[in-house]
C-alpha cells in the first residue's frame, strides 16, 4: 500500500474521533476546524505511515494535544502584548446532535439542549489538565494508562486529575441530580 492509500485509511479510520475530540477541547468550531487541519497536516508531514495492525489513535491524539497546547502558548502571548481579550464562540446548540433528535415533545427538547449546554460549559471550566484527562477518558474512552503514555504523565497523576474534574463536575452538575446520586458521564451527551 502507498503513502497516500495508507493515510486515506488512517483518516477516515479516525476523523469523526479526532474532530470530536478537538472539538470539545477547543470550544469553538472555527479554531476546532484550524487544529484538525493542522492535525492531518502534521501526519503528511511525518511521512509514510507503518499501520502494521497498531492503534494510531493514541498518536494522533497525542499530536493534537501538543498542537493544542502551542496554540494556548501563542494566544497567551499574542494577548500579553496586544492586549486583546480572546472570546471563544459558544458552540452551536441548535445543531441536531443524534442524542436530541429522539426526543419529540418540545419541553423535552428544550431541557435537553439546556442540559447539553450546562455540560459542556461545566467541562470547558475545568482546569487545562483535567479537561484533556476526563475528554480523552470519557470521550474517546482511553484507559488511565493510554492516557498517561498519550500526556507523558505517571498513571497516579491521570487519575487524580480524572477523580478532580468528576467531583468538579459532579458539583457544578448537581442541580441536574437533586437526590445526589452519582452523575455518570454519557459519551453521547458530549458528542458534537
Amino acid at each position: 500500500m502507498n503513502g497516500s492509500g495508507e493515510f486515506d485509511t488512517v483518516y477516515d479510520l479516525h476523523k469523526a474521533d479526532i474532530f470530536r475530540f478537538v472539538f470539545h477541547l477547543t470550544g469553538n468550531r472555527t479554531e476546532a476546524e484550524d487544529l484538525f487541519q493542522e492535525t492531518w497536516l502534521r501526519v503528511v508531514r511525518h511521512g509514510p505511515l507503518r499501520l502494521g495492525g497498531q492503534n494510531l489513535k493514541p498518536w494522533l491524539l497525542k499530536i493534537v494535544l501538543n498542537l493544542h497546547r502551542d496554540t494556548l502558548r501563542r494566544k497567551r502571548v499574542r494577548r500579553m502584548f496586544l492586549l486583546r481579550q480572546y472570546h471563544s464562540e459558544q458552540p452551536d446548540y441548535s445543531r441536531p446532535d443524534g442524542y436530541a433528535s429522539s426526543l419529540t415533545e418540545p419541553a423535552q427538547v428544550a431541557e435537553q439542549a439546556w442540559l447539553q449546554r450546562d455540560i459542556n460549559k461545566a467541562v470547558a471550566g475545568l482546569p487545562e489538565k483535567q479537561r484533556r484527562v476526563f475528554l480523552l477518558s470519557e470521550l474517546e474512552g482511553m484507559r488511565q494508562k493510554e492516557i498517561a503514555g498519550t500526556m507523558a504523565i505517571p498513571v497516579g497523576t491521570v487519575k487524580s486529575l480524572l477523580h478532580r474534574a468528576v467531583k468538579r463536575l459532579q458539583r457544578e452538575l448537581a442541580d441536574y441530580n437533586p437526590k445526589g446520586e452519582k452523575i455518570k458521564c454519557d459519551a453521547k451527551i458530549l458528542s458534537v
